[in-house]
């Protein structure tokens, strides 16, 4: 490559006198394309591809412009989003031809003053370019790899900024794992993607189907799994997780317990909604799994839904209640009761006590335990008038309905080897 040398002297529009990539000939367009951006970078802006046009004699002539070289949108134009914009109309711009003989590219001037000057300041930061924020083939496929195994955006942005003095936003990142997406669902849906790979991988799996044919609900579990569950099918804890997907769609994990105490994970369900009739069909499916024994308890958290469809499926087991989730249910409703002020409990020690009452009531080894455990409660702090609603709560909502799910008085008849929460 020939280049025709010239002095860097900053002009008084913030670019330097030197803005113009040298003259020259370069063996491919790729690196012409290449030598223009990085002489560019140093100087506040970035060029892309223009338009390109055929010569009389067959040679392809290439127009590279300032990346900011299309005119903005319109003020007055009725658009969807009103977002801004970087384009400024610049003219800035180089000419690139092809040789005869196809081997190499000559890059010149345009003899107008008028494309040798840019209408906008330079930039700050060369990542604001998207031509400078080009990945090479190695870490795009990297970003594919570390996205197919899992990996978060953040993650991989730190990862790929580490290794290579890439200049890629996170936002870059997200392009590039949505692109790998798709190249690994071959054209398919996600949902018929996900189908395919676990029937691939040979996972146990099943899907419910509406009458439009659509897809409502889906139900997968490893074949470890299901070996690992018929030799422990004691226990069974079910656990819905939210807003875990961009679809939205609740995710019902059943996990069991080992002879070691040692939790592993039966199987997974995405559901359309926490209507009962999607949980009959999870668990349904999750029945098949068991051989000749059914767990003997069942675990939930207080979703009337999820209860219902337990007691339809495992009428023979035991359904228990979740006592992790009763206890952050009672702290969210009573403790404000007791006088929030500025963060603080004002009556701190009564709650203390008080919440401290409730773990003695559920303790409760008798029946009998119990009913002098909870009257002396109800006597105890009915005299506050800001205990009446928590007194209320407590008796009402959990212990008149559900004393058999979580007193251990009850609990303790049936064999729940200590599981008595389903967050383990």
């Amino acid at each position: 490559m020939s280049s025709t040398p010239v002095s860097t002297i900053v002009t008084n529009s913030g670019f330097p006198d030197d803005i113009l990539p040298p003259e020259g000939d370069y063996d491919s367009r790729k690196a012409l394309f290449d030598s223009i951006n990085s002489w560019a970078i140093s100087r506040g802006y970035a060029f892309t591809t223009g338009k390109s046009v055929r010569t009389s004699n067959g040679r392809v002539k290439i127009f590279f412009a300032c990346d900011k070289n299309k005119a903005p949108p319109s003020a007055s134009a009725d658009r969807i989003r009103r977002t801004t914009s970087q384009r400024t109309g610049c003219l800035f711009s180089v000419v690139a031809k092809e040789s005869f003989d196809r081997t190499t590219w000559t890059l010149r001037h345009r003899p107008d003053s008028k494309f040798s000057k840019h209408n906008h300041p330079p930039s700050t930061e060369p990542s604001v370019h998207r031509s400078h924020r080009q990945l090479p083939e190695e870490d795009i496929a990297v970003i594919g790899d570390l996205t197919t195994a899992g990996i978060a955006p953040r993650d991989i942005r730190a990862y790929i900024r580490q290794t290579s003095n890439a200049l890629t936003t996170r936002q870059d990142i997200y392009n590039h794992a949505a692109t790998a997406r798709r190249n690994l669902f071959q054209g398919q849906s996600s949902i018929q993607a996900l189908v395919n790979q676990l029937n691939k991988e040979g996972f146990w799996s099943r899907i419910q189907v509406n009458e439009s044919n659509r897809l409502t609900a889906i139900f997968f579990a490893h074949p470890d799994s299901v070996a690992f569950l018929q030799q422990n099918p004691d226990i069974l804890l079910l656990d819905c997780t939210y807003k875990t997907n961009k679809y939205g769609l609740p995710l019902l994990d059943m996990v069991g317990v080992d002879c070691c105490q040692r939790s592993f994970c039966i199987a997974f369900a995405f559901l359309s909604s926490e209507v009962e009739e999607q949980y009959v069909w999870a668990l349904t499916q999750l029945k098949s799994l068991y051989q000749d024994t059914l767990p003997s308890v069942v675990l939930t958290d207080r979703c009337q839904a999820a209860m219902n469809a337990v007691e339809t499926c495992f009428s023979i087991s035991k359904s228990l209640l979740c006592l992790w989730h009763a206890n952050k249910a009672v702290i969210r409703h009573c403790q404000p009761s007791f006088g929030l002020k500025n963060g603080q409990v004002a009556e701190e020690d009564t709650w203390k006590e008080f919440y401290g009452d409730w773990h003695s009531i559920i303790a409760s080894k008798t029946e009998k335990v119990f009913e002098e455990r909870f009257t002396a409660f109800q006597l105890k702090y009915i005299q506050y008038e800001y205990c009446l609603e928590p007194v209320h709560y407590i008796k009402e909502i959990w212990l008149d309905v559900y004393k058999e799910k979580i007193v251990k008085a009850w609990v303790d008849q049936h064999l729940h080897f200590g599981n008595v929460a389903t967050s383990r």
